[in-house]
């Protein structure tokens, strides 16, 4: 009466991490970056912001990390940008065009543009 079947339920969450775990890597490969060239100090940072293209399409991301002359932005929605976007982050007072440099899934690289 109470003894467990021997079927293994489905988790449908354990199902999914599998499924997303079995993505294989992919690699990048920035061709903006020239060897021997001294980057910008970049700061770490976990901050909400608004990524909003020329379309005027609105995507929310999370800044990942800020220097002087760009930003690292992870987004969990699965889109392709334009070349070049509004990055919107009012505590750290980022309102800026910036244009992308890299993308992979999920993630982007973007250069300030200057002002």
């Amino acid at each position: 009466m109470f003894k467990k079947s021997d079927k293994k339920a489905s988790d449908p969450l354990a199902d999914r991490m599998r499924k997303i775990a079995a993505v294989p890597v992919e690699e990048a490969t920035y061709s903006s970056v020239v060897t021997g060239e001294k980057r910008a100090e970049r700061k770490p940072t976990f901050k909400t912001a608004t990524l909003t293209m020329i379309s005027g399409e609105r995507i929310d991301v999370v800044v990942k990390n800020v220097s002087a002359t760009g930003a690292r932005i992870e987004f969990l929605r699965d889109v392709t940008l334009t070349d070049r976007v509004m990055l919107s982050e009012p505590t750290m007072r980022i309102r800026t065009w910036a244009y992308v440099i890299w993308q992979t899934r999920g993630a982007a690289g973007l250069q300030f543009v200057a002002t």
